[in-house]
């Protein structure tokens, strides 16, 4: 007797049931290349995506060293997915480490699938790094396109733009809004239970390198749990939030941050030390990445561990040096994101996360909308593009019932601003909180957006279990008929 594949949470259930009534399909002959996380999280997007048509055997994924969840990997195994190992790297290395990785994974991919009939891989990178590195020969031999979900990866496709269009869920009101606090909570969290067991030190100082979505969210928590909070970030006209306002100092340069805080958490997204480290800081400063890899802190890893009294705890992976330029340093974890440090398939819990699951669901599902417009010769496949605003408001509020469901007050857990869950209530909160914006240049993906659009209007109809055939005969409003019939091709 064949054991049956655990239900889907409610979110990833929403968006399948929503496809389905829109008779969405990813389509057998589309595969996913995937650069992941390995957390329980990853096995609920997968079943998703296999529920939705794509055979779990044209389905090739690469974790990260310091997330896999060894459960986790032989869960996907035993779906059918191909899950590479990750090698581990020297400390400080793991960004050249896992660029080599990746080669491996799409040499993988290459062999498996030409044999197979396949016309159209989609690749969902955490990072940027997979999507920058498809082959040359992939990129001629299939139709290829992309979900990036970090701000690192948006970052990286800055200095290297993407080779095929790429959907950002990365720069969504959704993930910068609400779900950076939920990664921003990880984080503090650990520090207090796993490295200061559970002590709270109040009145010591913090500090935050970047003031983006996760770092506000870090000040906010750090504030109420009575930490003298100062951050660093070069953006000259930042706006701190009324609400931190006269709360949090900001300091003009990095070294005055270092020199003036007990422990620094990294959340800029890039590598703030290129080219200015060595500098001063306070004895004994303990730093924590939560960021993406070990590239925030990779400057100093890589001096000091040349340095006599390099040591790095064999459980904990902490580094430690009595070498830096003022005396004693930590680095937490090799330098990873902290929120990772349980390696035990879970972050933030997975019943919360879903929020991102859902997003890059979604994600997903627009990158497949959009391939089928430009096989069909009505969309150029380059660019980044904005996640659908109607995509985003659907997992928003499935993610807030499903909350709702389980009891879960997430405005008080998570600190929530009242006025911005209020103004999430409208569509407009949504477009004009999401990257790329259209006051800045970005020509909409009209097709693209009318055809999530359409999947999207079916919601009514999944809750009550229909499936709907086909679009609506007339074009609407505002929309000429020859797009309109267009975007009908991107649900299909």
């Amino acid at each position: 007797m064949i054991a049956a594949e655990p239900a889907l949470m409610e979110v990833i259930q929403a968006l399948v049931d929503c496809a389905r009534a829109a008779d969405f399909d990813f389509g057998e002959d589309t595969a996913l290349v995937a650069a992941q996380h390995m957390l329980w999280q990853t096995v609920d997007l997968f079943m998703a995506i296999k529920a939705l048509g794509i055979r779990p055997e044209n389905t090739f994924a690469l974790g990260k060293i310091y997330s896999n969840g060894p459960d986790v990997i032989r869960t996907l195994r035993a779906m059918g997915v191909s899950v590479l190992d990750s090698t581990m790297p020297e400390v400080g290395e793991f960004d050249g480490c896992f660029e080599q990785d990746i080669r491996h994974l799409w040499q993988v991919v290459a062999d498996t699938l030409t044999p197979r009939q396949v016309k159209r891989i989609i690749v969902l990178d955490d990072g940027g790094k997979c999507i920058s590195n498809t082959p040359p020969a992939v990129l001629r031999q299939y139709r290829i396109g992309g979900v990036e979900q970090t701000s690192h990866g948006m970052f990286l496709f800055e200095e290297r733009p993407p080779p095929f269009a790429v959907t950002s869920w990365a720069r969504t009101a959704v993930k910068l809004q609400i779900g950076g606090p939920m990664f921003s909570r990880c984080v503090i969290d650990n520090l207090r239970t796993r490295f200061l067991s559970g002590n709270l030190v109040r009145g010591e100082e913090l500090g935050i390198i970047g003031f983006g979505s996760i770092g506000r969210g870090m000040a906010q928590l750090a504030v109420r749990q009575g930490h003298k909070v100062m951050f660093y970030d070069p953006t000259p006209d930042l706006q701190i939030p009324q609400h931190l306002q006269g709360k949090i100092t900001r300091l003009d340069t990095l070294e005055q941050l270092l020199v003036s805080c007990d422990y620094v958490l990294g959340c800029s997204g890039r590598n703030p030390f290129k080219d200015k480290w060595p500098m001063d800081h306070r004895p004994g400063i303990k730093l924590f990445s939560g960021s993406s890899g070990d590239e925030e802190f990779g400057p100093i890893i890589r001096d000091l561990r040349e340095k006599g009294g390099f040591q790095v705890a064999h459980d904990t992976w902490d580094m430690t040096s009595a070498e830096g330029p003022s005396g004693p340093i930590l680095i937490a974890y090799h330098g990873y994101p902290y929120n990772f440090i349980s390696r035990d398939g879970e972050a933030v819990p997975t019943n919360i996360v879903q929020l991102e699951t859902g997003g890059l669901l979604a994600g997903l599902i627009q990158a497949r909308s959009h391939l089928a417009l430009h096989e069909n010769g009505d969309e150029e496949n380059t660019g980044i593009n904005r996640l659908a605003p109607e995509a985003q408001r659907f997992v928003y509020e499935a993610w807030l019932k499903a909350m709702g469901d389980q009891g879960i007050d997430v405005r008080q857990r998570y600190l929530y601003e009242p006025a911005m869950l209020s103004a999430a209530r409208h569509e407009r909160w949504f477009v004009e909180n999401t990257e790329p914006n259209p006051d800045s240049g970005y020509q909409l993906k009209t097709n693209v957006e009318n055809g999530m659009r359409y999947i999207f209007s079916h919601a009514g109809e999944a809750k009550r279990g229909k499936r709907v055939r086909g679009f609506c005969d007339q074009a609407r409003p505002g929309i000429a008929s020859a797009h309109w019939e267009a975007a009908k091709q991107a649900a299909f």
